[in-house]
């Protein structure tokens, strides 16, 4: 006797799991045009309360995780704007810009420093092969 094997029928529960994530998806991005029109403190942890979601979730969405460290990085500079205009001593203020630039730059340097250390790791594998 042979058996049957039926082929599964997922398609209700792909279909089911892709409009969860847009669902989700559509959830962060409303939550992030609504803190950015109340003029909130955008960062992980108000955005993942006002969307619901986990911190993680938005830490593992590269392109939602890029977002939302820019909007916090303007909202930092604005910040420090602001409090530059108020106060009488512009030298703490430009001192504070100065750093946060520097902050910038050492970020950037980073992930090049990461991305470098990647290609060598592959170059290396590579030339490994080849002996």
């Amino acid at each position: 006797m042979s058996e049957k094997t039926w082929k599964r029928n997922t398609t209700g529960i792909a279909a089911h799991a892709q409009a969860r994530r847009e669902h989700k998806r559509k959830g962060v991005e409303d939550a992030i045009t609504t803190l950015l029109r109340e003029q909130k403190l955008i960062n992980f942890n108000t955005v993942a309360k006002a969307a619901c979601v986990s911190k993680a979730y938005l830490y593992s969405q590269q392109d939602l995780r890029e977002r939302i460290e820019a909007l916090r990085q303007q909202t930092m500079e604005q910040m420090v704007r602001e409090r530059a205009t108020r106060s009488t001593g512009k030298t703490d203020a430009s001192r504070d810009l100065v750093i946060l630039a520097k902050d910038r730059r050492i970020k950037e340097l980073e992930a090049e420093n990461q991305r470098l250390q990647q290609q060598l790791k592959a170059a290396l594998a590579k030339a490994y092969e080849q002996f």
